[in-house]
């Protein structure tokens, strides 16, 4: 499972390196998850990113993403995860992305959404052509899921219109509460 999260930070990576197009002022739109289990805005509709590399039969894994210029966002959820322990489950699925990407962490909090636990982690990784990217990812575990959601963009953004973004996005994330 974590592999699959950082399969998606190389994708947001090679995404958000790309020239810039950036729509902080305009209407986001509303996505809900297929099976209803999150809403949240973004600049665009999020696209369902295939995922063909499932290595555990009981877990189901849905990504979906946004990419626009120098910046990009995921949020992917999998259903059926086994934690005996939140707090050791959050800290390893930090530390498995922060490893396979090669980031450098730069921050971490502990958070909750709706009173389920969870890690604000940012970490600043360097591109294959040497672009810089920061990414915040806040990870959550509700219930018998963990959700990841992501938002990755270019250093030299406008560090402003960076926060503003992030700040958009994170505050429309709504998950569903699961029995």
């Amino acid at each position: 499972m974590r592999n699959k999260l950082l399969l998606t930070f190389v994708l947001l990576i090679g995404a958000a390196t790309s020239a810039y197009g950036i729509q902080t002022d305009t209407e986001w739109v509303k996505f809900t998850s297929p099976k209803g289990l999150f809403s949240l805005l973004a600049p665009h509709e999020l696209t369902l990113d295939t995922d063909s590399q499932s290595t555990n039969e009981s877990v189901t894994h849905s990504r979906f993403n946004d990419f626009e210029g120098a910046y990009g966002f995921v949020i992917e959820y999998f259903e059926n995860v086994t934690v005996s322990d939140p707090e050791k489950y959050l800290e390893g699925t930090r530390d498995g992305i922060v490893k396979a990407i090669k980031g450098t962490l730069l921050g971490e909090n502990k958070i909750s959404l709706d009173g389920h636990p969870g890690r604000e982690i940012t970490m600043s990784i360097t591109t294959e052509n040497g672009a810089i990217v920061i990414s915040q990812t806040r990870i959550y575990l509700v219930g018998t899921s963990m959700f990841s959601v992501s938002y990755v963009w270019r250093k030299d953004m406008d560090a402003a219109l960076a926060t503003k973004t992030g700040e958009r996005f994170f505050s429309s994330i709504k998950i569903k509460r699961q029995e």
